[in-house]
């Protein structure tokens, strides 16, 4: 199952999530040089390059590191996109199954995390507007909790 959607600004639907990967790099074989990754998806990434090397509809192989550490090897890409700002656009293409899976694997682990995240930050903003409202679980600032001498 595959989903679209549209964030204001863009002219076309994304085609799958975006995760940032601390410490992600893609070394590109052509290039025998790594360059930080943006966001990884599933269908592509986005890696910032100063030098301006590639070009679009470039085919390239690259590796996908981890903090220097070798995470998929060999894969094949066709860049889609050079902006003037360095960022680079690279579509996958012909991956094989355990490449797909692999890539789908730290997506998915990175889109669990956000929402435990997110879940964690909702449940600290709740639990602070409790405790300022003085609603059950929490109480104003000025009374003490029941029980409590003044």
């Amino acid at each position: 199952m595959e989903f679209d959607f549209i964030i204001e600004g863009e002219e076309r639907p994304r085609r799958a999530f975006r995760a940032r990967v601390a410490g992600l790099d893609a070394r590109v074989h052509e290039h025998d040089l790594a360059y930080p990754v943006k966001d990884v998806s599933a269908t592509g990434l986005a890696l910032l390059d100063e030098s301006h090397a590639f070009r679009q509809g470039e085919s390239l192989v690259v590796d996908l590191e981890i903090r220097h550490r070798p995470f998929l090897k060999d894969m094949p890409v066709r860049v889609v996109r050079v902006l003037e700002t360095g960022v680079v656009g690279l579509d996958f293409i012909g991956l094989s199954q355990r490449m797909e899976e692999r890539l789908d694997k730290l997506v998915l682990e990175i889109q669990k995390r956000l929402i435990d995240l997110r879940k964690a930050r909702d449940l600290a903003e709740k639990q602070a507007a409790a405790d300022k409202n003085g609603e059950p679980g929490g109480h104003a600032p000025d009374v003490p909790p029941y029980g409590e001498n003044p």
